[in-house]
């Protein structure tokens, strides 16, 4: 790509750097909005830590498996680049969900009916569970998903199911990660209506079209970022890394690495849609306080092994969404998603796939252990859990390092003093999961916040006297 100088009469132009879901979202919308837009990424494919792979009749997710019904600008952003007939609803055993307790798989309750019959917890635990609905506010400051939970449910939930929660989703320590960060819904729903349970009743909303249930894309979650990328067509630079910016007669001058170390673009606003080190090495120049901030968020790294094999001869076959491994359970992993069971179409006729994830902050040691380490230990997990039976003839194995943001206790008050921090440049919005929420929903509402953000700003600039 030659040097681009920014036109004054021309469009507002708006350089996007970064092409993970947030990224993406928010080159779409900026693009919608009237905006010049151009996309850099400095690796040779889109979609960040969203990766599938096809093979022999096996689709494979590296990354996020699936999303939720309620995940409305994901649904979005599908239509607006034609695959609204793409999306397939998971099975519907995908309400069940199980944990590893007690050297048993046992069901999670899939609603306040079904409790009595779940040993998730003890019936003590499952009492003390119940009664959250008349346990008065309260909460502190910072106050971690573990400590929330004891508070409101007990120990015992605090110890199985916020452990479970928060590995499953972050990968991360229920008693490290601040609740108002990492699941906001709850602490809201405590001040709103005094109970989570009330909350999280009072909350449901019926399903968004065409999703039903848990859903993904006919060729797996990677062909949403690529459509995004074809919409974006010449305007999507890959392997163009950024290695500077710099402010500019009111904009920014940015400094190409790469191919194109020799380039530079000049436009009017920047989004940064890159991991927090990246985007600390981006800003340190020009703030170190900004860069000190984004360096203090830590990261977990996982490592995925894809395991295919004949469920027939398992003396527990896999039916239902997975199962998750408390940290007070020994298996060695952090838990498993039955792929085929949501999805029959991911593997061959006749055939089971598992998704098994090792490491974490439980296990930040795992992803420096070979190859067949990891495998045997996610091969001998499942042969516990589902029998020793277990014949895998299909594994593959992929590592994560550094792939989830750990929003700890403070992460909230860095948040805000990065962003307050930058607001001495307007026209620099910041997205990502280390910022907004870790889900792909909360990246992609994080992208399109960011480029109206960005646009709306520069074209009042352009507007005022």
């Amino acid at each position: 790509m030659r040097s681009v100088p920014r036109v004054e009469d021309g469009p507002t132009k708006i350089a996007v750097i970064g092409a993970g879901i947030s990224g993406l979202s928010a080159a779409i919308h900026a693009r919608e909005l009237g905006a010049d837009v151009h996309l850099f990424e400095a690796s040779p494919r889109v979609g960040g830590w969203i990766r599938t792979s096809r093979s022999d009749s096996w689709t494979l997710e590296w990354g996020p498996n699936s999303i939720l019904p309620s995940s409305h600008c994901l649904i979005d952003l599908a239509k607006r680049v034609g695959l609204e007939s793409q999306w397939q609803n998971a099975d519907r055993c995908a309400r069940k969900r199980f944990i590893w307790k007690d050297g048993a798989l046992r069901a999670l309750p899939s609603s306040p009916l079904s409790i009595p019959f779940s040993r998730a917890l003890s019936p003590a635990g499952w009492c003390r569970f119940l009664m959250e609905p008349w346990i008065g506010r309260g909460g502190s400051e910072e106050e971690s998903v573990s400590t929330f939970f004891r508070r409101r449910f007990g120990s015992e939930a605090a110890r199985v199911l916020a452990d479970v929660m928060v590995s499953g989703v972050s990968g991360g320590r229920a008693e490290w990660l601040e609740i108002d960060s990492f699941q906001p819904k709850l602490p809201q729903w405590e001040k709103q209506y005094g109970s989570v349970i009330s909350g999280l009743l009072r909350s449901r909303s019926a399903p968004s079209a065409p999703l039903r249930r848990t859903a993904t894309l006919a060729e797996g979650l990677e062909q949403l970022p690529r459509a995004l990328a074809a919409e974006l067509a010449d305007r999507c630079h890959l392997e163009s890394p950024i290695v500077a910016l710099e402010p500019q007669n009111g904009g920014w001058r940015l400094q190409q690495g790469g191919a194109y170390s020799s380039d530079t673009v000049d436009v009017d606003g920047v989004i940064l849609a890159i991991p927090a080190t990246a985007a600390a090495t981006l800003l340190d120049p020009l703030s170190s306080r900004a860069g000190e901030i984004l360096q203090s968020i830590p990261y977990a790294s996982l490592t995925v092994v894809q395991i295919g094999y004949d469920a027939s001869k398992c003396r527990i076959r896999p039916e239902g969404f997975g199962f998750l491994v408390p940290s007070s359970e020994s298996l060695g992993i952090l838990g498993t998603i039955w792929s085929s069971s949501l999805f029959p179409s991911r593997c061959p006729a006749g055939e089971s796939l598992a998704t098994v994830f090792l490491g974490g902050s439980r296990h930040p040691e795992q992803i420096d252990e070979s190859d067949a380490m990891l495998q045997d230990r996610a091969i001998g997990a499942l042969q516990k859990a589902q029998g020793i039976d277990l014949d895998p003839h299909m594994v593959q194995l992929r590592r994560a390092p550094r792939s989830i943001p750990q929003p700890h206790r403070g992460h909230r008050r860095k948040v805000a003093a990065l962003r307050n921090e930058v607001k001495r440049w307007p026209a620099l919005a910041m997205v990502g999961s280390h910022l907004d929420g870790l889900s792909l929903e909360s990246c992609a509402r994080s992208g399109r916040d960011a480029a109206h953000q960005v646009y709306s700003l520069l074209n009042r600039e352009e507007g005022s006297p």
